[in-house]
């Protein structure tokens, strides 16, 4: 199953794909698409939405996981966030794609057994689990990874758990 995660931002979105088998996950690829600072809001949000059905086009993932919005100190930048994830994920659902949503401390913790962990405690955690050895300098593609990685993380568990129901509801 190939699995596309999702970092969404507003001027860096970071993607990444893992092929998922129940014994063996495997690296595919990770990007990230940019906007321009100096882009209008409307233009930024079609870029992303464009873009990312471009990846999913080529990619052809069965499933998108992203992370979920979290509460900002600063409230426009948590409305911001949400316009980005939203597009993002009507991208996604109108190429008939299902979307799963993480919180971050969900996605931390499951990665490496801390929800406060740092971004470079998860960089080290996703190259440990993919078995790479480099990624792109942005930490929004290691982001990305490993919120794919707690899908099938969670997969796993739920097999275990719940040998007929090997999968989340998805949205």
């Amino acid at each position: 199953m190939i699995i596309l995660g999702i970092d969404p931002g507003l001027n860096t979105t970071g993607y990444g794909l893992i092929d998922y088998k129940p014994h063996h996950t495997q690296f595919m690829a990770t990007g990230v698409i940019k906007n321009s600072r100096t882009m209008n809001f409307s233009d930024k949000l079609h870029h992303l939405y464009r873009e990312l059905g471009d990846v999913i086009r080529h990619y052809k993932p069965e499933l998108v996981i992203i992370e979920e919005t979290y509460s900002n100190r600063n409230p426009r930048t948590s409305l911001l966030l949400g316009h980005a994830r939203g597009v993002l994920m009507v991208a996604a659902r109108n190429l008939d794609i299902p979307v799963v949503e993480y919180a971050s401390r969900y996605i931390k913790r499951a990665l490496t057994g801390n929800g406060g962990a740092s971004k470079e405690q998860v960089r080290y955690m996703v190259m440990k689990l993919l078995k790479l050895t480099n990624l792109p300098p942005e930490m929004d593609t290691s982001d990305a990874l490993a919120i794919a990685l707690t899908h099938c993380h969670h997969m796993k568990y739920e097999s275990l758990m719940n040998p007929d129901k090997t999968q989340r509801k998805t949205r």
